[in-house]
């Protein structure tokens, strides 16, 4: 059984974790978004295909499965509609671990991606025993992503140099963290 759960519940929506079955609806949202996500997001630089993206489910499914990552889809009950995605992750380091999100371009400005950050430090605080430090990072230019972090009181740890992968990126980066101790 995964260290976290299959299902987190967001208020308006639930975060599940990623399965090859939500590669339509997922692969709808991606392609409302994609002008947005292009502009942040490496992996929509080549915008993937049905079948690709169910690749990129089942690898997520595993990867939850193995602890090695809990990637989750944003879906409001009960119409199924996918709102964007969020994840948790490991980091080179064992007791760090980094959370991202997106959101569904039409959806933008509602809440969401706050929402489940906030759920996912949550989880991440209350199910991975050697989660010391949980952060958040993004590209400076991407303002609406770090209002995120802040609405949340997690500190502005600092900036890094970060590779351009994107349209958007400017090669520095914010690293926004809330140290267990920390947390609200």
């Amino acid at each position: 059984m995964a260290l976290l759960p299959d299902v987190v519940e967001c208020g308006q929506f639930e975060l599940r974790a990623w399965r090859p079955a939500l590669a339509r609806q997922m692969l709808t949202a991606i392609q409302e978004s994609l002008p947005e996500l292009e502009q942040w997001m490496p992996w929509a630089q080549s915008a993937p295909g049905e079948a690709d993206l169910r690749g990129v489910l089942r690898q997520g499914e595993l990867d939850f499965r193995e602890d090695r990552g809990w990637d989750y889809a944003m879906v409001a009950p009960p119409s199924g509609e996918v709102l964007g995605a969020a994840g948790i992750h490991r980091t080179d380091r064992a007791e760090r671990f980094a959370i991202g999100y997106w959101v569904r371009s039409r959806r933008t400005g509602e809440g969401l991606a706050t929402a489940a950050a906030r759920a996912l430090t949550d989880a991440g605080f209350q199910c991975l025993e050697r989660a010391q430090l949980i952060v958040i990072t993004m590209d400076r230019a991407n303002a609406a992503s770090a209002v995120i972090p802040r609405k949340l009181g997690y500190s502005l740890l600092g900036t890094e140099d970060r590779e351009i992968q994107a349209r958007g990126h400017t090669g520095r980066g914010l690293v926004f963290g809330m140290d267990r101790s920390q947390r609200t």
